[in-house]
């Protein structure tokens, strides 16, 4: 009888790696949240993040006003169900 640990299994490697590029990921990444919005970004050296999260704040607000900083976490649940 073997256990599966001696075996090789390519989906322990593949989660494997899943989990170092999420912990390398997290370690570089810039969150944007107003209201139900999030948005991440992962930097490089061709993007000023101020500059970015500033330029999509003043679409939001263009495109949404006030209603930007309303929370509906019901909406905003459902919507990351349907699309996330």
């Amino acid at each position: 009888m073997t256990d599966l640990s001696s075996e090789d299994n390519p989906m322990v490697d593949i989660a494997a790696d899943l989990m170092a590029a999420k912990m390398d990921a997290s370690k570089m990444t810039h969150l944007l949240r107003i209201g139900a919005f999030q948005m991440e970004v992962a930097p490089n050296e061709n993007i000023d993040v101020r500059a970015f999260f500033n330029e999509t704040l003043d679409k939001l607000i263009a495109a949404y006003g006030e209603k930007l900083l309303e929370m509906d976490i019901k909406t905003a649940m459902q919507n990351q169900l349907m699309h996330g």
